[in-house]
């Protein structure tokens, strides 16, 4: 969308029809809100008249203000459109052209070659996560000759416009090309934390074959778009090199079959990765610590209190600690090098096998602490105050649901 409102194309379309494909209005909205706040009112209720507020309660309030932000931050979104807006127009081919190539959609992964160097690297193989190339990162675009005709696309390796419509032609990167991007993407390093993307699995290349119609097509649709809007040499652009004549576009995930609920990056784009990385432990820390709230709870055995006890001083301390290491990284380069080639299996295997299993036993015990912690909300259930059962006599005053 920020692509094709930099290039005038954003299509006009009328707020009624945006709101016609909601299935919830402001005062669904509102009424979902209204019950979830009065969880919320309960237990400050309950606090006030000294009654015990119970794990499951607790743990509830916790989601509860997950679910108050996010319809605070999702207030204006369409809740379950389900039919799109389709763009069309002469203009439309060569701009998705052109954003196909940068998006991992057009990258081709033959599974059976995919050369894994390290375990996570091929856990996430098998479970197909991984980063597909994608094509722009395989092509270079050089200045043409606006005098020149078409070259055959069925035989060779360039593609090039009909005279007068482009002066661009695109060829498979050489390998000096790629060494030069490579180097580039050493000196302008992505920060990006550890689990905020996936490995890059790299495919035994195919060098040297022919390119199709439809692949000559597409790199001819791209050099279009390239030469119509001057906002895409200004900001794709990740390397000019050979005196300016061969120019290499920043791959960017323009185009997905489906936006992720992770913060990979068809999601979160040119936002600084670290610093994303920092809020979302940040909320890792506050659950933690809303749950240690519960600290003098009543609890069912005395091995259930201390590992509802521990549960949270680990999701916190994990939350600590990663904010420090993400803060670290975005202040100290070599850190997040590190980070990187770790992920992509450039480091020692007695390396890869330490800090593995060190993230591996981290993480699975991070898991396991928050799924205690759910389980142990409605086990707890079973033994109760009578207090419990009380509740407060304002409460039953005001009109509820």
């Amino acid at each position: 969308m920020a692509l094709l409102a930099r290039c005038g194309r954003l299509p006009n379309v009328p707020e009624e029809d945006i709101l016609d494909k909601s299935k919830a209005n402001g005062l669904a909205k509102l009424l979902v809100m209204a019950q979830a706040s009065w969880m919320l009112l309960q237990c400050i209720g309950r606090l006030y008249a000294r009654l015990p507020v119970t794990l499951l309660e607790v743990n509830t309030v916790a989601h509860v203000l997950c679910a108050l932000l996010m319809y605070a931050l999702w207030w204006h979104k369409p809740l379950l459109a389900k039919e799109p807006i389709i763009i069309r127009g002469e203009w439309v081919e060569p701009l998705c052209a052109f954003m196909l190539m940068s998006s991992e959609m057009s990258g081709n992964v033959d599974e059976t070659s995919i050369e894994s160097e390290t375990v996570v690297k091929s856990l996430f193989a098998s479970l197909h996560l991984y980063s597909r190339t994608p094509e722009i990162d395989l092509v270079a675009f050089c200045d043409g000759d606006e005098n020149m005709g078409t070259m055959q696309m069925d035989t060779g390796n360039d593609a090039q416009l009909k005279k007068g419509q482009s002066i661009y032609t695109v060829k498979q990167s050489s390998s000096d090309c790629r060494e030069a991007v490579q180097r580039r993407k050493l000196d302008t390093p992505d920060q990006t934390a550890f689990f905020e993307r996936r490995p890059k699995i790299k495919a035994t290349p195919h060098q040297g074959t022919p390119i199709a119609n439809t692949t000559a097509r597409r790199w001819n649709l791209a050099t279009i778009a390239i030469h119509r809007y001057r906002t895409i040499l200004e900001s794709h652009v990740l390397l000019r090199h050979q005196r300016g004549t061969c120019i290499h576009f920043k791959p960017e995930e323009l185009l997905a079959h489906r936006i992720q609920n992770w913060p990979w990056d068809d999601l979160l784009r040119n936002v600084g990765g670290l610093m994303v990385g920092m809020i979302l432990w940040f909320s890792n820390l506050c659950y933690g610590g809303l749950h240690a709230a519960a600290w003098n709870d009543h609890f069912p055995s005395h091995a259930e209190k201390w590992l509802w006890r521990t549960s949270p001083l680990y999701i916190g301390f994990c939350g600590g600690l990663w904010i420090c290491l993400n803060w670290l990284t975005l202040r100290c380069r070599p850190l997040n090098e590190f980070w990187e080639r770790w992920m992509d299996g450039e480091k020692r295997w007695w390396s890869n096998i330490g800090i593995g299993l060190l993230v591996a036993v981290c993480g699975g015990a991070l898991c396991a602490a928050r799924c205690f912690i759910v389980v142990e909300a409605f086990v707890s259930i079973r033994s109760l105050p009578s207090s419990a059962y009380e509740t407060p006599k304002w409460s039953q005053i005001l009109p509820h649901f």
